[in-house]
């Protein structure tokens, strides 16, 4: 079975208990003696390592993993520090705001966006797709094809966090925000529309407009959610 890592604790003297998930399923499972210094399987304790395993009795709740192969580890790949920091921004995000039981739903994002990673350097565009994806799945999405009030998808002139996307000019009174630039307001919706993470239908965005709009999302989520993703601030320093 191919799973991601995304934590571990520890269990009794020297074994470890791992969340992680797999394409079809959240999971825990345990490895023994992990914590001694001659485990061959030290790399599993790195969050966000993709490796394939082979368990044991699955009856037992935290079934007994019997061989692992290491696939990828987050540490080996790249030592770029903004490149760590969006993989730790995107750890976080999927255990602070996604529900335990549908964690899994991220399973093909976290792959897709650990190679974009490596192969485009868009380290800030890329871990801002991936936070649009977990808001979806966390029920905290917001109205990016119409107006939030009326549906029209014409004369879009701004965009409410209060109200949760966008207003077009007929609804726009002078109650409603106007804090996103219109090259922000193509960008927010592209986060939230692209299929993918190639990035490669992307417009040319800013590192400034990119950090404004992950300041933007990060304070909705802890006005939506009560969860103050902590790794944002650190990564958009």
């Amino acid at each position: 079975m191919k799973i991601i890592v995304l934590s571990h604790s520890d269990y009794k003297e020297k074994d470890a208990i791992y969340d992680a998930i797999s394409e079809t399923e959240s999971l825990s499972f345990k490895l023994n003696h992990v914590k001694s210094g001659s485990s061959p399987y030290l790399w599993m304790n790195n969050p966000m390592t993709i490796a394939e395993i082979e368990f044991g009795d699955r009856r037992y709740k935290y079934p007994p993993v019997k061989d692992a192969k290491l696939l990828f580890s987050p540490l080996n790949d790249n030592s770029d520090f903004n490149y760590l920091k969006a993989i730790g921004m995107m750890n976080e995000t999927t255990l602070s705001i996604v529900d335990k039981s549908e964690r899994y739903l991220l399973f093909k994002d976290i792959e897709e966006a650990i190679d974009s990673l490596s192969k485009t350097k868009k380290y800030h565009l890329i871990a801002a797709i991936f936070l649009a994806r977990a808001m979806k799945i966390a029920g905290v999405d917001l109205q990016v094809d119409r107006c939030v009030f009326c549906g029209k998808t014409k004369d879009i002139v701004a965009f409410s966090f209060d109200d949760g996307g966008f207003v077009c000019k007929e609804c726009a009174d002078k109650t409603v925000e106007r804090t996103l630039s219109s090259t922000q307001m193509r960008l927010i919706r592209y986060l939230f529309r692209t299929p993918n993470y190639s990035c490669q239908k992307s417009e040319d965005y800013s590192i400034n407009d990119i950090v404004t709009i992950m300041r933007h999302l990060k304070q909705y989520i802890e006005d939506c959610l009560g969860v103050n993703l902590k790794s944002i601030d650190a990564f958009i320093k």
